[in-house]
């Protein structure tokens, strides 16, 4: 039997496209139109059409560009990574992990600190037990070169009684001359002690040789000229003015040595640092008196401990008066 052909369609018969024939009926992700082949209204384009749930071309998953009218799908969220507290050193890790992000105002733990410790405080009030205690342990700690040290002013003392007896001067000049001469090496003997007690406050404990290392012993002597002649006129008319000088003038040398003053600044800067903290500077005058006392009760030979220990503990006080830096152990 022979085969009915198919029925010619509109189209191929020149009329118009039946919208009802399959083979133009929008299916899913394409737009509903005429024949694709046949160029588009007002443009001279033909739109190359992908199959996809909004009819255009777009990449599956979430956070995928979108180039139609549809919402946009938001970005997965990135896991947060833990981070450590940070604060002040000994509150939190002393690392962070590698790779993690410190949030903002966020400050970096501090680097472990070696060695010695050092505390630099705000000016305040003196503790005299605590300043005598800590010069016991800082000359327990390194007693040789304190005691070598200390055994340079006896050296110094005999020295005097020997050329006194040698020369036996029977006039006032040579008499005074000598005299001057033993006081200007016991000056530059403190300047020493202070030295090495500057040193001990830093967290050094120092050699013999390192005692000795300042450079402005011109001002050393000229402020303990001027401290010493304040303090013999003040004796000269009664005890009390004499200790009120001394008491004055008690850390002219260490403004000196540490901060390189001059004569008169130094003991401008003594004498306001004692003013300002009179009643603890005089307790502790007076605990070096009794210590000193001490000493002397030992044939001298006491004065080989009482000395250092009355040089670091008034080192201590004026650290700790001015803010300066006091080693902790």
């Amino acid at each position: 039997m022979a085969e009915t052909p198919p029925p010619a369609s509109k189209e191929s018969a020149g009329g118009a496209p039946d919208p009802n024939d399959e083979r133009f009926v929008a299916r899913p992700g394409q737009h509903a139109g005429t024949n694709p082949n046949s160029p588009g209204p007002a443009t001279g384009h033909a739109r190359h059409e992908m199959a996809g749930s909004a009819g255009y071309p777009q990449f599956e998953g979430p956070g995928a560009a979108h180039y139609g009218s549809e919402p946009l799908e938001p970005a997965p969220p990135v896991a947060s990574q833990p981070y450590p507290t940070y604060g002040t050193q000994g509150t939190g890790p002393e690392y962070a992990q590698p790779g993690m992000i410190p949030p903002p105002g966020a400050v970096p733990p501090q680097q472990p600190v070696y060695g010695y410790q050092q505390v630099t405080t705000a000016p305040g009030t003196l503790d005299v037990g605590r300043a005598l205690s800590y010069g016991l342990a800082k000359f327990r700690a390194n007693p040789g070169p304190w005691v070598g040290v200390t055994a340079v002013g006896l050296v110094i003392y005999l020295a005097f009684v020997l050329v006194v007896q040698l020369t036996d001067p029977t006039t006032l000049l040579p008499l005074l001359l000598i005299f001057l001469a033993v006081l200007a090496g016991v000056w530059l003997l403190q300047a020493a002690m202070v030295r090495g007690a500057l040193y001990e406050t830093d967290g050094t404990p120092p050699s013999f040789g390192s005692f000795f290392r300042f450079v402005n012993a011109g001002n050393v002597l000229l402020t303990a000229l001027l401290a010493f002649l304040l303090t013999f006129v003040g004796s000269a008319i009664c005890f009390v003015p004499g200790f009120v000088a001394g008491l004055l003038c008690m850390f002219s040398l260490h403004y000196v040595v540490d901060q390189d003053q001059g004569p008169f600044e130094a003991l401008k800067s003594s004498f306001t640092l004692v003013v300002a903290n009179i009643w603890p500077v005089l307790l502790l005058a007076l605990a070096v008196l009794v210590v000193t006392f001490l000493g002397l009760l030992l044939c001298g030979l006491g004065l080989l401990v009482a000395g250092p220990v009355a040089a670091l503990a008034v080192t201590y006080a004026y650290r700790t008066l001015t803010g300066g830096t006091v080693s902790a152990r």
